[in-house]
């Protein structure tokens, strides 16, 4: 039987994302694996990157954290493309808190993983820095 898509529903996004950011550094690929293929692209802010340079992005983000807890608020999808919004919570290392509001929108292939995705995401303290320039 085969594992359904992490796109198929706003809740298993959501803890297929979780797995990736708060799993244990031995399983960190594969848990990327269960919602990525190794020749995405993924692009996040404009920066462009393959798995080669994914995955340390997504090491630096847990190096900083000790959880993640993502809320997903919508999960459209058409065929084979998707697009979703989630809030993502960090909880730091350092006792800090974090959050950002992510927009994301890509394309799934027969298995139902991704192969190319395309986020804009805004960490609280940045949109608090453009709401204090917009005054």
């Amino acid at each position: 039987m085969s594992t359904p898509s992490p796109l198929s529903s706003k809740e298993s996004f959501v803890a297929a994302l979780e797995a990736a950011f708060d799993s244990p550094d031995s399983s960190l690929e594969e848990m990327i694996l269960n919602i990525y293929v190794k020749e995405a692209v993924i692009t996040v802010n404009m920066n462009r990157m393959t798995w080669d340079e994914f995955i340390p992005y997504i090491k630096a983000i847990r190096a900083r954290t000790t959880s993640v807890d993502i809320k997903s608020h919508y999960l459209l999808r058409d065929g084979n493309l998707f697009s979703e919004r989630h809030s993502a919570y960090g909880h730091g290392k350092d006792g800090t808190e974090t959050n950002a509001e992510a927009m994301l929108m890509g394309e799934v292939n027969e298995e139902g993983k991704v192969i190319w995705l395309e986020e804009i995401a805004i960490l609280n303290s940045d949109a608090g820095s453009a709401a204090s320039k917009s005054t």
